[in-house]
Formats: structure tokens, sequence, C-alpha cells
């Protein structure tokens, strides 16, 4: 339209008046129009939209292919890809509102989906809009507020944060309310489930997230971010198994991508494939050789699988660049104690971290199972103290309960050691350990048809494990059941290895009442493993109530060199060896 350019005063009253007869005329003809000619279209003077229009005919996006609007509105990487196709023209000669468009499907195709491809190129735009508002504040980590909602892109746009914000706290309430919104349109829009299972993953509500991340991989089994984001979240929950069977696809189609190689090798450490596990580690390591988290991930995977000699020159590797971390005062301490049998070392060590890392409920653990075996205190607390520490805030950590319960047995508290090794049992998962303990807290004190009904299901279906089977006989004798005891000792005794048979012999003996032939097995044992604390202290016992203290010194020395730190064994030394000097 062109504007009249006034050249003197006449002419401009002249047009004035002209103009004002014309305005006049207008509204008196739209004031005596009757109503519902209004609605026809074909009245002069009628609008040309008529009133039961589609309300997106009053948008930014009108005059635009529909079906191409809904698919760029899904956006899913394949409805992406289609809603493109749809707006494609052979001249390049675009309106404004589908450059938009298309900036704002390329835009999201690079955000939510980067290993997905497209021909599309970002259009150039003629001005700013708030399609490119909100997507310009999602690159700078923003979650923008200001665009309005007034369609359905524009309340979704703001939620792509998701996608690379690590902290979601600042604008969570925001992104459930607006994600729900546009879920209500599209419930099975690939984009939006996935947003909202991020949302939740990143917010740690790991099984809130999983129905949506499944959501959104179903049928998209070929898109990497819903796999990986799907196997990762199960990773999360403890679903190792499934999470490996993703992470192993994943990995197969992108071999060298080293989130994928870093997933696999937790699923398959966890799942015990420390085979696997190593492999995928060893590949990020040779891309990346100063990466000291995968470092310390492999000496984790050889600790687990006792290549001591490899872990501690790898520990020694890592401490010239970093000697203060938690993962590796916990390996080294692991090292110290498990292969080179130094406990006094991993105990210092152990204490150092625990003065650096003070909460850790990892070092407290190892730090309980320590003052078990060496029965001494850690930074002034004993296995059941530090164990009562993390159950204080993890109530449900069976480790935790397990320490504690082994440190009221070291204390001959059996009462209480029972109450709570009752509640380990009672779990469905509780595993062998605990229910071999709980058996000898049973015997000790006295509720042996309990520990017969725990070891006689697991004597029937596994009798071919030594631990299960000495269990066994040791039940049976403690429950007066001696002949079937013996007639079970005679049988195995033969075809045992020798650690078992120095089992059997020293539980025989205790089946026999003559000194000769309790000394034949008692001796029979110590052949068969001359380590074996039990025989040794046993023979002790014999030649002490004998009075013959120096072969009764003879064997306790051999059990206090086999248990230096158990303080009773000790005290039964430092006595005995008073008594000697004093005859």
């Amino acid at each position: 339209m062109r504007f009249l350019k006034i050249k003197n005063k006449s002419s401009s009253i002249l047009i004035f008046f002209v103009l004002l007869s014309v305005f006049t005329g207008f509204l008196s003809s739209c004031a005596s129009a009757p109503e519902k000619e209004e609605e026809s279209p074909e009245e002069p003077g009628a609008s040309s939209i008529p009133l039961n229009r589609d309300p997106r005919q009053l948008s930014f996006f009108w005059g635009i292919s529909e079906e191409a609007l809904s698919d760029i509105e899904k956006a899913s990487p394949q409805s992406i890809r289609h809603g493109l196709s749809l707006l494609r023209k052979s001249d390049l000669e675009y309106r404004e509102n589908e450059k938009v468009l298309i900036y704002t499907a390329v835009n999201i195709m690079q955000t939510a989906w980067p290993s997905e491809k497209i021909d599309f190129e970002e259009p150039l735009l003629s001005s700013d809009s708030p399609y490119s508002g909100a997507i310009r504040s999602v690159k700078y980590g923003l979650y923008d507020t200001s665009t309005g909602k007034s369609d359905y892109l524009l309340t979704l746009l703001p939620s792509l944060v998701i996608v690379k914000a690590e902290d979601v706290s600042m604008f969570y309430k925001d992104a459930v309310e607006d994600l729900t919104v546009c879920l209500k349109k599209y419930p099975d829009s690939v984009l939006v489930n996935y947003l909202f299972g991020l949302l939740y993953r990143k917010n740690k509500e790991f099984e809130r997230a999983q129905a949506y991340l499944a959501q959104a991989a179903k049928g998209q089994s070929e898109n990497f971010e819903c796999a990986y984001a799907q196997a990762e979240n199960l990773n999360m929950l403890g679903k190792y198994k499934e999470s490996f069977s993703i992470s192993q696809e994943l990995l197969e189609k992108n071999p060298r991508n080293i989130s994928v190689l870093n997933l696999n090798a937790k699923n398959a450490f966890k799942l015990k494939n420390y085979s696997v596990s190593e492999e995928c580690i060893a590949k990020i390591l040779q891309n990346n050789p100063n990466d000291l988290e995968s470092l310390l991930f492999r000496i984790r995977i050889l600790v687990e699988k006792k290549d001591f000699i490899h872990a501690a020159s790898l520990l020694d590797v890592y401490s010239r660049q970093d000697s203060t971390s938690r993962d590796y005062l916990l390996l080294r301490a692991r090292v110290q104690y498990d292969w080179s049998k130094n406990t006094s070392a991993a105990i210092a060590t152990v204490e150092s971290a625990l003065r650096m890392y003070p909460d850790d409920q990892e070092l407290k653990l190892f730090a309980a199972r320590l003052a078990n075996v060496s029965k001494t205190k850690i930074s002034g607390k004993s296995s059941e103290d530090i164990a009562n520490d993390v159950l204080m805030n993890d109530p449900a950590n069976d480790i935790a309960l397990q320490y504690a319960v082994e440190g009221l047995v070291q204390k001959g508290e059996w009462k209480k050691a029972y109450e709570q090794s009752s509640i380990i049992v009672a779990r469905p998962n509780a595993d062998q350990e605990s229910i071999f303990l709980h058996i000898k807290i049973c015997l000790a004190i006295g509720k042996n048809d309990e520990a017969w009904n725990f070891i006689s299901p697991l004597y029937k279906t596994q009798s071919s494990d030594e631990q299960v089977v000495q269990t066994y006989i040791t039940v049976l004798q403690e429950s007066g059941k001696s002949s079937q005891a013996l007639n079970l000792i005679n049988q195995l005794l033969p075809d045992s290895s020798s650690r078992m048979k120095s089992f059997l012999y020293y539980r025989r003996s205790l089946l026999k009442s003559r000194e000769e032939e309790v000394l034949s097995d008692l001796r029979s044992s110590l052949i068969a493993n001359p380590r074996n604390s039990e025989s040794l202290f046993k023979l002790y016992e014999i030649y002490y109530k004998k009075k013959d203290f120096r072969k009764a010194q003879y064997y306790l020395k051999q059990v206090v060199a086999l248990n230096p730190n158990d303080i009773n064994m000790r005290n039964l030394s430092d006595e005995l060896t008073l008594k000697l000097s004093s005859q």
C-alpha cells in the first residue's frame, strides 16, 4: 500500500472530509446489517474466515500443511524427516513461517537426536521469533519461560534443555507442567516421553523415568538416544542384565562410542563378566590413556579378578597423578589386605581415607570388614559400631547388617546377633554366607531345629558344595544325630580334598571317646591341613587339661600365628606363658 504525500493545506482539508464521509458510511452499514448475514461469507463486507474455523488458522503457522506441522510436533526422527519432506520446495522460495518451522525441526533433530541425519540445513531467518528465541535459550542452557506457550511447539521447545542439562532442579516443575500439556495432545510422542524420562532420571527418580523411556524406545529400536537412555536408566535401577542386553547391542553398532563402552563395562562388571568389562575399559584407555577414571575402573576389575600384580602396578601409576582419591585409597587398601596380607597397612590406609571422606558408606563397610577380621578397632570404632553408622543412613543395607552381626558374634552377644541375623535371612535375597552365620548363631543359643530347617534344604540341592556339607555335618552333630554324622564322615573321607579331609577328621575326633582315637584323628586332620586352627586349638585344650603345658603352648602358638589379631587367643597365650614362667 502507498502512502499519499500531502502538498498543501487546502488539499489536506478536502481529503480529510472525503475520508470522514467514507468512514461514516462504513459504520452505518455495519450497524444496520442483520446479525445472521454476518455469518454468510457471500455477503459483501462479511469476514472471509468462517467463525467455526480451525483455531490453527489463527496460529503463526497458518497456511502450512497440517500433516507437516503435526509430524514436526510429534518430533520422532522419522516424523521430523517426513514433515520436512512435505515442506520441501523445488524453487526454495519459502515463506517466513515455513522457514521458522524448518528451523525448529532441524534444531529439534540436532538437539534431541544428534545421531540421526537429515538433509535439510538450518535456514537463515529474516527476523527473530519466539520459536528461534526458545531454541537459542536452549543452546545457552536456559529454560525459556517467556515463550507465551500460545501453541504446542512454544510449550515444548523450552524442555529441550533437559537433554544437555546436568541439574534439572531449577526448572523441574515448569518442565513437568509443560511436558504434561504436550503429552495430552500426543500421548505416544517419542520426544515428549524421552524428555520426561530424562527429566526424571536426572532428578534421580529412576522408577518413574523407566516407564517414559520404555515408551520412547517402543518402535524406535534403531534410535541410539532412546536405546542408550533406557539402558543407562536400567543400570541405575540395578537391572544390569536388561541394561547389558541393550548396551551390548548398541556396542555392536557403535564399537567406538565411549559412552556405550563405559556403560557396557559397568553392566558387565556388575554381572561379574570381568573379561568383557576389562575389554571395554581397555578400548577407552587406548583412545585416552590419561583417563584416570577409566584407569581406576580397570584396577577395580583386576582386583575382582584377583590379578593383584597388575592391579598394584597400575595403582602405582595412578598415584603419580592422584594419591588422595577415595577410589584409589579403597583399592589400595584392598590390595594390601587381599594380596599382601598386610592388615596393618590396609587399616592405616582406610583410616587415612576415612579422615578425608568420613561419610563415605563403601569406605565404612570395608573398615567394618577389616575390623571384623582383625578383631581390632578402626578409627576408634569396632566393626559393630562402624556397621551401625552405615545402618543409621541405610537401614536396609544387608552388608552393614552382616558386619554388625559378625561383630556381635565376636563379642559373644549371641541373642542380639540372632535378632539381627534373623532380619537378614528372612529376606528373599539372603546369600549363603548369611545363612551359614545364622546357623552358627542358632547352634550357639540352642536353636538346633531352626538350624536344621535352614541347612536341610541346602544340602538336598547342593550336596557337592563343601561348605554346605561341612555345615550339614556340624548341625547333625550339634543336634545329637551323631551316628548319621559319623556315617556321612566315613563315607566322604576317602574321596575328599585335603581341606575337606582335615575338617572331617576334626569333626570325627569330636565323636570319639578314647583319647588315643581322638589324638589320632586330630593328627590326621593336621597332616591334611597343618593350618586347621580348630584342630590345633583342640590339641591345646587336651594337653592343657592334662597339664602338659609345654605341648599345650606349642599348639596354641600356632593358633596365635594363624590368627594374630585374635585378642582372646593372645590372652590365652600370655596366661600360659606366665604359668610356665612361674613353674
